[in-house]
């Protein structure tokens, strides 16, 4: 195996020439919903305290600084999952230029102002790749980088699935709009060294179009300036040695394959046409040489502990099978956890190569209980169920204690919102049976609300019904409520069987996070997962102390990782000098006067 860049590690201090790929921040704009006069221009006032038109070449720095107050933490800065695209375009753009390097910037550890009054010269672009909560944050910074004539390369699904928003929201207030140009699709080599050339020859076009999602030799350039790691802040709450271990570990984060194939109405990629829903794959050699090449000089604790990002590892079919026996048979000693569906449980061959690569932890999408609601959202599981004549609970138990015997823990993701969900009171409600069927099967819990994700098909529908209850696109509401589009609330209309409320919806979110997802609880499950991981074979079957020890606290680790959920929730529930709670601006807004009269005692104590 040889590494993709072979690079003098001091060539990057020679070179001038510097890109910035920035990752934003999502910033809570639902306080603005329905303010009168409130434009796209006014969010740099919002998050800056400073009118755009002061803006100038002498103190656009200090304009790219944020309110720290008005940045949320999103759900793998709680998990301490690093920027993956990030990472990934800021490989592509070193590969199509050498003479360059990439600095990777974010609001909070290291902004594009600093990194610009640090080098003292301008980059030569800024890019970015945004999700629909993190666009308005982009548009902000779009504005003050335009004033002084930064060029700015934006893509990512956001703009991939809703290109239109940035003629809507950013075209018009730009003094030199031929300077920003979105990239739909794949952020591909071919892709990435055409605008650059475009660039240099300063004639960007509006828009290009990329094609591959993932391609080998992307990985291990030293011309890329990376971000200081995210502290897992959570093991803190082990006693003694938890301060200790959240200095000294790390959580990387890597895949082996990109894209979905599949077409689900509630996901952004689903209005993308059958040709553009590409799942590609890099090599098992590329792939393990990445990891390998991390662990050159030993392994630590800083590159031990991984999260593999598809959003299904299954969707590798047989080369997830020749990356499990590449890993296998290589000295790589790794632990990780992976995004995987609960058909992984089928195959015991599967499961125990899983588990010697190095599987500790699995985030699986259950979703719902009620069979009508798994139906509803499409979950192709829904006929194995009924043709096996068992409930949907039995269905899952079986399958979540096979994965258990082979020592892997479980996070079970659920969404609140659904059709059939029901709610009779603060003690009666659907996410009571989600709690009880946690802890029966001791796993953990990721709750989100099932929204119309912008570009989804769901969501084209219903713009036709009327039915997003913040607005429709070219609306400021609707702009604004983009900022929840990581599935903390939803956007859609709610069902009549939980009074059409976001406050119902939110409530039984948060009330069932509360009782299953609290570090408490996580510890009960991670020590028990503990002592099966323990005797469980797993690092190549390697079974010393020193490895049982790493595998019982990996299991433990992203346990509590992934019950970092419950923080970003307590963060949105309480209102702050700040900002309104989530609790307090849903109350506010609630109309119907049963639900205000039994949430009124409930949400004082959240203001």
């Amino acid at each position: 195996m040889t590494k993709s860049f072979a690079e003098n590690r001091d060539t990057k201090k020679n070179l001038k020439k510097y890109y910035i790929m920035y990752d934003p921040t999502t910033v809570d704009l639902m306080g603005k919903i329905g303010v009168a006069g409130f434009t796209v221009e006014d969010t740099v006032e919002y998050l800056t305290g400073r009118k755009l038109e002061a803006c100038n070449e002498t103190n656009y720095t200090e304009f790219l600084s944020f309110n720290t107050n008005l940045l949320r933490k999103g759900m793998l800065e709680q998990m301490a999952i690093e920027p993956y695209k990030a990472y990934y375009i800021a490989n592509q753009i070193c590969r199509a230029d050498q003479d360059a390097r990439v600095i990777i910037a974010d609001d909070t550890r290291k902004t594009i102002g600093q990194i610009i009054a640090e080098e003292k010269q301008k980059p030569v672009a800024v890019f970015m790749s945004l999700i629909s909560s993190t666009f308005p944050t982009a548009c902000a910074v779009i504005l003050i980088l335009n004033k002084v004539n930064i060029p700015v390369v934006i893509g990512g699904i956001h703009v991939s699935t809703s290109f239109n928003d940035v003629d809507m929201y950013l075209r018009k207030y730009l003094p030199h709009p031929q300077i920003v140009t979105q990239v739909i699709g794949a952020g591909d080599l071919p892709t990435i060294k055409n605008v650059m050339s475009d660039l240099a020859r300063s004639n960007l076009k509006k828009e290009y179009h990329g094609n591959i999602p993932i391609e080998d030799g992307v990985w291990g350039c030293d011309r890329v300036i990376e971000l200081p790691k995210i502290k897992p802040y959570f093991i803190n709450k082990f006693p003694v040695i938890g301060p200790l271990l959240s200095r000294i570990i790390e959580t990387n984060v890597t895949t082996p394959f990109l894209g979905c194939p599949f077409s689900c109405s509630f996901c952004s990629i689903s209005s993308f046409p059958e040709e553009r829903r590409k799942f590609t794959s890099r090599s098992p050699e590329d792939f393990t040489c990445e990891l390998l090449d991390k662990q050159k000089k030993g392994v630590t604790f800083k590159n031990r502990f991984y999260f593999i990002s598809p959003d299904n590892l299954l969707f590798g079919g047989k080369k997830l099978h020749d990356v499990l026996d590449k890993m296998i048979e290589s000295p790589l000693r790794i632990n990780y956890a992976a995004q995987i569906s609960i058909e992984v449980a089928d195959s015991d061959k599967l499961l125990q190569k899983l588990r010697l690569s190095g599987a500790s932890h699995f985030f699986i999408g259950l979703e719902s209980l009620d069979i009508r609601n798994l139906e509803y959202v499409g979950k192709n599981i829904v006929a194995k169920i009924k043709k096996e004549k068992i409930s949907v609970e039995e269905y899952y138990a079986s399958r979540i204690k096979k994965i258990q015997d082979h020592g892997i823990s479980v996070h079970g993701a659920f969404m609140f919102g659904m059709p059939y969900d029901y709610f009779h009171s603060l003690e009666d409600h659907s996410g009571r049976k989600i709690v009880e069927f946690c802890k029966k099967n001791k796993i953990g819990i990721q709750p989100t609300c099932l929204s119309n994700l912008p570009g989804s098909l769901d969501f084209l529908k219903g713009l036709e019904t009327h039915e997003l209850i913040y607005g429709n696109p070219g609306s400021m509401d609707y702009f604004c409520s983009l900022t929840i589009a990581d599935l903390t609330e939803s956007n859609r209309k709610i069902p009549d069987a939980l009074f059409n409320s976001p406050l119902v919806t939110f409530y039984m979110l948060y009330d069932t996070m509360e009782k299953i997802g609290s570090y408490i609880s996580a510890l009960h499950i991670a020590f028990g997962m503990a002592k099966k991981s323990w005797s469980v074979h797993s690092s190549k079957g390697a079974q010393s102390f020193k490895d049982r020890m790493v595998d019982a606290f990996a299991g433990i680790g992203f346990q509590l990782g992934a019950s970092a959920y419950f923080e970003l929730y307590k963060g949105l529930a309480y209102s702050t000098s700040s900002l309104p709670g989530t609790f307090e601006r849903l109350y506010q807004w609630e109309k119907n006067p049963t639900v205000r009269k039994m949430f009124k005692k409930y949400v004082e104590n959240f203001v």
